[in-house]
């Protein structure tokens, strides 16, 4: 088995020689026999233990047992305890993936304070199979049924290539011993179901599953790496400008596998990325939420925006000079001695006798208006005046006005309230410019 596995490393480009790794290890039989095959090959690690107090005693003999592994092959060993059930209770995760999380994030933490290149799990086929069975039976796409990746970040895991009977009969060669988890006995979690009593059906089916599957992965990760890079450019794009227009999406064959696809990378879930298409040409102002991100339908596209992005303050402005950052936005205000008229958007220059100090700059609302500049003194609400400069769903969303005691002086970037224009009368002028992020330079 040796060779097989440092063959199936060298294929896969999972590690070399020269990285340093650290090794999850359980004391089961899996992760015993990754250290093994690893000491054999001569490869440098370190075992990591995590005991999650979840099993009485048992979980310290463990313990104790990956202690003495990492003691016979004379490697740096690192352990840590938590409190599963208490943290799951906390968080209100269930305890497998409480569990989970609080594994892969100490391995990280070990990885970066170490400096380990990698870190190794001693996943294996049979795991695999268990889980593209789960992700069906939830209802998954194309990245669910292609089982467990080889790589993940800092994560690779060099068994997948082989299977728990091929484990188990090298162990035996080599007289390893390990410990066994009660826990997997039971039926009481849904992996344990389908090891227990549908593998075993599938098996009688075809007793070469596990072989079969390796081949059926090879594949389905193969159609997976096509299709990220046929669609690398269209999610580049949307990267790059937070928005998916529909005629870009429409040009592919499978406009909805294209949207899902690009929309799993913000957290939406399929079936949002279902209603989101069949919608498209619902009315401007549609929103789809993801845990990270809101999608906004506006005309002919949707506009993608991140949560934490998202503008939500308003601010006194109390003296002048004025300078203020914000994630959102760079705000100044000066006096100035004279001015010229200036094409930029971000800039005004307003008659300071006509303001009432403290300003507020504050998001708009339904209901607010002002009188425009070139419109002579009418009044014209906000909301009007968005829709007839088309501006964009979210852009509404993080659109800010300037206000002098409850009137409206300036819908910032668009345009400047008629009453507070420069004129032949002014004798004190304030220069104010309010920048988006994304303009500053």
């Amino acid at each position: 088995m040796l060779t097989d596995f440092l063959a199936f490393i060298n294929e896969r480009k999972l590690f070399s020689s020269t990285h340093r790794l650290l090794v999850a290890v359980s004391g089961g039989l899996d992760s015993v026999v990754l250290t093994k095959l690893l000491q054999q090959a001569g490869f440098s690690f370190a075992i990591a233990h995590v005991n999650f107090q979840l099993r009485g005693q048992e979980s310290f003999r463990d313990e104790f047992f990956v202690q003495t592994l990492a003691e016979s092959y004379q490697v740096p060993l690192y352990i840590e305890r938590f409190d599963t059930k208490t943290i799951a209770l906390q968080s209100g995760l269930s305890t497998q993936l409480t569990a989970r999380n609080l594994r892969y994030d100490w391995f990280e933490k070990i990885r970066v304070k170490e400096h380990f290149d990698w870190i190794l799990t001693a996943h294996h086929l049979n795991d695999s199979l268990e889980t593209l069975l789960m992700n069906l039976t939830r209802g998954t796409g194309l990245s669910g049924i292609r089982g467990i990746p080889e790589k993940n970040g800092f994560i690779t895991r060099p068994l997948l290539g082989f299977n728990r009977t091929q484990l188990h009969q090298y162990a035996q060669e080599q007289s390893l011993s390990w410990v066994e988890d009660s826990s997997n006995e039971k039926d009481d979690y849904q992996r344990n179901q389908l090891r227990h009593h549908v593998i075993p059906l599938l098996e009688k089916l075809n007793p070469s599953l596990t072989q079969t599957l390796r081949h059926t992965l090879d594949r389905l990760q193969a159609a997976e790496r096509f299709i990220d890079q046929q669609l690398g450019a269209f999610k580049q794009n949307v990267t790059q400008n937070s928005v998916i227009p529909f005629t870009a999406l429409e040009a592919f064959p499978e406009p909805l596998l294209v949207l899902s696809e690009t929309l799993k990378a913000y957290h939406f879930t399929y079936q949002q990325s279902k209603a989101i298409y069949e919608n498209r040409f619902a009315q401007p102002g549609k929103r789809y939420s993801s845990p990270s991100h809101l999608l906004v339908l506006d005309r002919q596209q949707w506009i993608l925006q991140s949560n934490s992005d998202r503008a939500l303050h308003s601010y006194e402005i109390s003296t002048v000079p004025f300078s203020m950052n914000t994630p959102f936005f760079s705000l100044t205000l000066q006096w100035v001695e004279n001015f010229s008229f200036s094409s930029d958007a971000h800039v005004v220059f307003l008659d300071a006798s006509l303001l009432d100090f403290p300003l507020q700059l504050r998001l708009w609302q339904s209901g607010d208006w002002f009188c425009p500049l070139g419109m002579k003194g009418k009044k014209q609400k906000i909301s009007d005046f968005l829709i007839n400069q088309k501006v964009s769903v979210l852009e509404k969303e993080s659109l800010y006005l300037l206000e002098s005691k409850g009137n409206i002086v300036w819908v910032t970037g668009k345009r400047l309230d008629d009453r507070y224009k420069i004129t032949e009368n002014t004798t004190q002028i304030l220069r104010v410019e309010l920048r988006p992020i994304s303009s500053i330079h």
